[in-house]
């Protein structure tokens, strides 16, 4: 990454994405801010007990964010404080289960973006997505997200009809090679296999009716539609991505124990 064309002070309003340790009590915070896009900058002494602001740079926080920028890649930051939306975030980190799923909206995000690049649809995008697994939770908060998240990035699948033949009947897979849906006929030997019912989920996703899609009950299909998104991206970032194993195989439903893997945090 080439040296930033500017130095100083500045401020922005971020999530925290990430987090990993350095050095003795320092700490390196990945973050997506409004105006600046990702930024990775330093807390010096953040995890020494007396530290200022360590509790306000957790994954999933929402944040005022001070900082210094010098010549290096990691940015000083000088201060946090909490955004007005604190108690509405804090409540997904004191449930296991809804925490894995932010885990997975914020690695995402981290792995689509591009540092010091500002995106701020997918900034706002990203803090309703966290909202909503608090006021509205869904069996689809996740799975919609990222598939919401491949269509900003302009990668998400065609499922109008077979991307092969355009044919609109008979569609039984998705074929993540060639970014679309396959009929029976034209459909790839690796490709996995999709139902009535994931298509219709789908095409509620990526057709403008969240709301129907959001309100459906737990089901294969939207267990598949989760999964199948994680695919998606991980076929466009040519990245696995550690998501709550939750998720399961592509095209199969997760078994109890892996739901109960998924539950638990990742840091």
């Amino acid at each position: 990454m080439s040296a930033p064309d500017w130095t100083g002070p500045y401020r922005d309003r971020a999530v925290v994405l990430r987090t990993y340790r350095l050095g003795e009590a320092d700490r390196i915070i990945v973050l997506l801010g409004r105006d600046h896009g990702k930024i990775r900058g330093v807390a010096k002494g953040v995890r020494r007990t007396r530290s200022r602001f360590g509790s306000r740079l957790e994954p999933a926080s929402h944040v005022e964010i001070s900082l210094w920028r010098g010549r290096g890649e990691l940015d000083t930051i000088t201060g946090a404080d909490s955004a007005g939306d604190i108690e509405q975030l804090s409540a997904l980190r004191e449930d296991l289960a809804l925490f894995g799923r932010a885990m997975a909206m914020l690695e995402a995000v981290d792995r689509l973006t591009l540092e010091r690049t500002p995106v701020p649809e997918l900034y706002e995008r990203l803090l309703r997505g966290l909202g909503s697994l608090v006021t509205h939770p869904s069996t689809l908060s996740v799975g919609a997200f990222l598939w919401r998240l491949a269509q900003l990035e302009g990668v998400a699948p065609d499922v109008g009809g077979c991307v092969h033949c355009d044919s609109g009947v008979e569609l039984v897979a998705l074929d993540l090679a060639h970014g679309g849906l396959t009929c029976r006929r034209c459909r790839p030997v690796a490709a996995p296999a999709v139902d009535v019912e994931t298509i219709a989920v789908l095409r509620e996703i990526l057709g403008g009716q969240l709301a129907e899609a959001l309100a459906r009950p737990a089901s294969p299909a939207t267990d598949a539609v989760e999964r199948l998104g994680v695919a998606v991206l991980e076929q466009h970032t040519e990245r696995r991505l550690r998501v709550p194993p939750l998720l399961g195989a592509v095209g199969g439903v997760p078994d109890s124990d892996a739901e109960a893997r998924g539950r638990r945090p990742h840091r």
